[in-house]
């Protein structure tokens, strides 16, 4: 029986596009001859060595994280442009909110548990009100680690006192679906809203 639902947020709650953003960051650049968009992006976003995942794990602060990129790339913008650039990337799923919203009303606790920075969730707090239905924030930056790290999910417990197959995680990776589920945690991959209410309905949550 499922008694607490943890929701990704990127690309769940809230599609992005953060290819935009190395796009713009080059239009920026004082040298653009010796590299490319693609190399920012890599350098940002690399699955392994981009320079975000320290950023996403509470390394650095946001300025310092700024002052690296824009080093780097010899960047001709202030702080408060790199903010607008990095920050201006989401969209909202207008279903899953309903989703939400559905949970919230038939009292189930709703956390989100997310791969993110202090700079992406300030600008999320301010303009995306869904997540203040969620029960418990869980970020990567605070905790100090991302997904799939077996810490990150460990948070959930130390939040409510629930057993893990209590638990159901909807996440748009599979791989952090995975080690959720080799925690003993219900796990989902979402792949749009429609199926997503289909997963509820399973969950017996119409009758």
């Amino acid at each position: 029986m499922t008694k607490l639902f943890a929701f990704d947020l990127g690309n769940v709650i809230l599609p992005f596009e953060n290819r935009q953003i190395a796009e713009k960051l080059y239009c920026r650049a004082a040298e653009r001859e010796t590299f490319t968009a693609d190399d920012i992006f890599a350098y940002l976003f690399d699955q392994d060595k981009g320079s975000v995942n320290g950023y996403e794990e509470g390394l650095s602060s946001s300025y310092e994280f700024f002052l690296d990129v824009r080093d780097r790339f010899r960047l001709q913008l202030e702080f408060d442009e790199f903010r607008e650039i990095w920050n201006n990337i989401f969209w909202e799923n207008i279903e899953v909110n309903e989703a939400i919203v559905y949970l919230k009303a038939r009292g189930f606790p709703l956390f989100l548990l997310s791969n993110t920075n202090e700079l992406h969730f300030a600008h999320v707090i301010e303009r995306y009100p869904i997540v203040h239905l969620m029960d418990e924030w869980i970020l990567s930056f605070e905790v100090g680690a991302k997904k799939p790290a077996k810490r990150i999910y460990d948070a959930i417990f130390e939040k409510m006192d629930v057993r893990r197959e209590e638990v159901f995680y909807i996440d748009d990776v599979e791989e952090y679906v995975e080690r959720a589920r080799a925690m003993g945690i219900r796990g989902y991959v979402f792949r749009d809203a429609a199926d997503l209410w289909k997963a509820l309905g399973a969950e017996g949550l119409f009758r």
